[in-house]
């Protein structure tokens, strides 16, 4: 019992991450927890630097990078295996999602970095 525990990554973690970047966790955890779950800590950083007085480059920034993110996570979700018995559709409409949200993060960037213009 004590080396079953030993596979389970505790989420949020460093080593999760990477496991999840790599689609090495099931494809519903990838999904889920990859796009959602992590969202509630870049979220609000990205809200509040959006409402304070500083230069547009810095969400810029943070976007860029969550657009990273997501590509990456597209990549995770495209390569994990399903946990239960899943139809294909399902996986295919969950990597079209993430890439969806790489999509929103690139027009926020580009949106923040000609506003200035």
């Amino acid at each position: 019992m004590a080396e079953k525990n030993d596979t389970r990554l505790t989420l949020f973690t460093l080593n999760w991450l990477r496991a999840v970047l790599r689609g090495e966790r099931p494809t519903g955890e990838t999904f889920w927890v990859g796009n959602y779950g992590t969202a509630l800590f870049h979220q609000p950083l990205l809200a509040l630097l959006l409402v304070l007085p500083v230069s547009e480059a810095i969400p810029g920034t943070l976007a860029t990078l969550l657009v990273l993110y997501q590509l990456a996570l597209t990549r995770g979700v495209a390569r994990s295996q399903p946990g239960v018995p899943t139809p294909l559709g399902w996986k295919i409409a969950g990597i079209l999602v993430t890439f969806g949200h790489a999509a929103l993060f690139a027009a926020l960037v580009r949106s923040l970095l000609t506003s200035g213009a």
